[in-house]
C-alpha cells in the first residue's frame, strides 16, 4: 500500500497481525519505551519491521542497528486514537512495552515468507585465532598470551602463553570437529616445548567439537579440549570492531 490514510493501514495492520506475517512500514512516528528504564523518540521518518514471531524493529534512516526495538514473543496491536495509529508491542516478561504513535504512511507491506534453509557460517582459523588474541579469556580466566604462530620444528603453534599459575598452554585452534590429525599434530609440537621448572605443560586443541570417535585418544593424550564456535569467534570479532570504532569516533 502507497501513502494510504491510516484506518486503511490499521486495517491492514490488524491482519497481517493476525495472520503473523512480516510487516514493512515507513511511516512518520514518534516511539515512547516504557519498563526498565524510559525513553522517548520525537517525531521522524522511520522503517518500521515487525515479524511473525512478535518482535519488532524502528530503524532510522541510518545506522545497522534500530533505534528501538523488542525482542520475540510480543503483544502486538494496532488501533485508532485521536487522528493517529497506535502501534503498541508488550513484552509480558519481563514487562515492557514500545509504542508507536503514526501520523503519516508512505508505504506498507505484508509478506508470508517461507525460508527453511539452514544458516552455515563460514570462518578460518586464522579468524578464530584472532578472536583469542583479542580476547584471552575465552580461553579461560587469567590466561595470558605471549606469542602466537610460535615457530617449533614439525610447524607453527596457534597460540602460546602461560595460565593464572604459570603453566604454558600450547593451543591448537581447528575450525572442523577436532580428530585424530589434531591430536598428533599437537603432540608432534610438544616434543620441542617444555615448560619452566615447577610448572605444567597444557596442551590444549580449540574447536567447535571433539570428533567422533577422538574422545577417549584426546583424554589419553593428556590434550584439553576447549570449545570455541564459529559463531563465538565472530562475535568477538565484531564486538572488537564496534570498540576500535568507538574509539576512533571518540578520538575524532
Amino acid at each position: 500500500m502507497i501513502s494510504p490514510s491510516l484506518d486503511e493501514a490499521r486495517k491492514e495492520l490488524v491482519i497481517g497481525l493476525e495472520a503473523r506475517k512480516l510487516v514493512v512500514m515507513v511511516a512518520s512516528c514518534s516511539v515512547e519505551y516504557t519498563g526498565r528504564t524510559g525513553s522517548h523518540l520525537g517525531e521522524g521518518e522511520r522503517l518500521v519491521i515487525v515479524k511473525g514471531d512478535g518482535c519488532i524493529l524502528v530503524h532510522r534512516g541510518r545506522d545497522y542497528q534500530p533505534v528501538n526495538w523488542q525482542p520475540s514473543g510480543c503483544i502486538i496491536q494496532a488501533h485508532a486514537n485521536d487522528g493517529t495509529l497506535i502501534l503498541k508491542a508488550v513484552r509480558p516478561n519481563p514487562l515492557e512495552s514500545l509504542t508507536l504513535v503514526v501520523r503519516e504512511v508512505q508505504f506498507l507491506g505484508t509478506f508470508l515468507l517461507q525460508d527453511d534453509a539452514e544458516f552455515i557460517l563460514h570462518a578460518s582459523e586464522e579468524e578464530m585465532q584472532r578472536a583469542i588474541i583479542l580476547q584471552p579469556d575465552i580461553i579461560e580466566p587469567g590466561f595470558k598470551i605471549l606469542d602466537y604462530e610460535k615457530k617449533v620444528p614439525p610447524g607453527f603453534v596457534d597460540v602460546y602463553g602461560v595460565d593464572a599459575e604459570g603453566n604454558t598452554l600450547v593451543i591448537e585452534i581447528k575450525k572442523d570437529p577436532a580428530g585424530f590429525p589434531a591430536i598428533k599434530q599437537l603432540l608432534e609440537y610438544l616434543k620441542y616445548l617444555q615448560a619452566p621448572q615447577g610448572k605444567k605443560l597444557r596442551p590444549i586443541i580449540v574447536a567447535p567439537s571433539v570428533a567422533k570417535g577422538s574422545q577417549s585418544t584426546l583424554a589419553k593424550s593428556g590434550i584439553e579440549f576447549k570449545q570455541l564456535t564459529l559463531q563465538k569467534a565472530v562475535e568477538v570479532l565484531q564486538k572488537h570492531a564496534r570498540s576500535d570504532q568507538q574509539a576512533l569516533k571518540s578520538w575524532l
